[in-house]
Order: structure tokens, then C-alpha cells, then sequence
């Protein structure tokens, strides 16, 4: 049994993309492909004055908070003493995911510390930033990149749109455990890994 993602080949790459967009819509997020990081930075521009980048991504990516700046916003990335009240409803946030699965339109986003997991569960609108090429078929792709990772710490979540429930009088609630809204951009362009782009 072969433990590699399934990623489809060149001619089957827009299908793939396809489903996931169709997917992404059906849980009530967008999708939206861009070139690279700015095209990312300029959208999360358009929806907030105040804008938190998951601590992981910024040390990866530290050209995004400038970019964002660029645009007159202004950075969050929480601290160590209490990362909660940081990012407490910012109005969007920016997460890198692991890889996005085209079957259910849900992002798997790995976290290490509670730094990075506040900017997920905080925000009011979550940005799920994933490289085309870390688009997968099916679930078992990512439950294949999670089993050699069991027992380390951090989490891991599979995110399919905003956070809803209807636990309380069987009353559909959208953003009590999470966002209101949740957008997946898919790099396509040059700089679609989640690192420092060249310049």
C-alpha cells in the first residue's frame, strides 16, 4: 500500500482544481487561484485594516508582513504572553495549509504551537493559502501525510469552510468555534511554495 499523496499529472490538473473549487463553494467558502504571495497579500488588503499572519508563515515568509504593510494595513502576528488577545476577532488572517483535498474542499492545516492555532479559531475571515501543486485527490492523502506524524505535538485540522454549528436548539450558527468566512487561494505562479519567494 503506497503512502504517497495522489497528485494528478499535468493534463489532469485543472479537473483536479475544478473539484476543488466546486467543493471549496459547496461548504460556503471562495476560491480563488492567484500568482503568487502579493496577489495574496493585496486580496487580505481588501477585507481588513488589520491583518494576522500565523507566526509559522511569517518566519517562513516575513516579505508578506511588508507586502501587507505596502498596502497601509496593519500587521498582527501574536506574540508568546497571550496569542489570544492578539488576534481576538481580527478582521483576516493568513494561514499557509499543508495541502488541500479536491474531494471535500478542505485544507489540512498543521500547527505546532497555540501561536499559529489562535490565528485559525480568532479571525473573522480566514485565508488558507495552498501551493497548486499540494492540491490531492482524496482523503486518504492526507491521512497518509499524517500517520508518520502521530504523537508529535501540535495540531492538525482538517478545514472544510466556516466554522458552523447547530448544537444549540438544532439552530444552524455560523463562526462560534472558528470563522465566519474561510477564502482558498491556490497558488499557481513561480513563488506557489509556502517559502521566501526570489526575488
Amino acid at each position: 500500500m503506497s503512502h504517497a499523496p495522489t497528485r494528478t499529472g499535468a493534463g489532469a490538473e485543472g479537473a483536479q482544481r475544478t473539484l476543488l473549487r466546486t467543493k471549496v463553494e459547496a461548504a460556503a467558502s471562495t476560491y480563488q487561484e492567484v500568482a503568487g504571495w502579493e496577489q495574496v497579500a493585496a486580496h487580505a488588503a481588501g477585507l481588513g485594516e488589520r491583518v494576522a499572519i500565523a507566526p509559522s508563515l511569517h518566519a517562513a515568509l516575513p516579505s508578506l508582513a511588508t507586502m501587507l504593510e505596502g498596502h497601509g494595513r496593519t500587521v498582527v502576528v501574536p506574540g508568546e504572553d497571550d496569542p489570544a488577545a492578539d488576534v481576538a476577532d481580527v478582521p483576516v488572517a493568513i494561514v499557509a495549509g499543508v495541502m488541500a483535498v479536491a474531494e471535500t474542499g478542505s485544507v489540512l492545516v498543521a500547527e505546532h504551537e497555540l501561536r499559529d492555532r489562535v490565528v485559525t479559531m480568532l479571525c473573522q475571515r480566514l485565508l488558507q493559502v495552498v501551493a497548486a501543486e499540494d492540491v490531492v485527490d482524496r482523503l486518504e492523502d492526507a491521512a497518509a501525510w499524517l500517520a508518520p506524524r502521530g504523537g508529535q505535538a501540535g495540531f492538525a485540522s482538517l478545514m472544510t469552510g466556516p466554522s458552523r454549528t447547530a448544537d444549540i436548539e438544532r439552530s444552524l450558527t455560523i463562526g462560534v468555534q472558528g470563522p465566519d468566512e474561510v477564502d482558498v487561494l491556490v497558488l499557481t505562479g513561480a513563488d506557489a511554495t509556502n517559502e521566501e519567494p526570489t526575488a
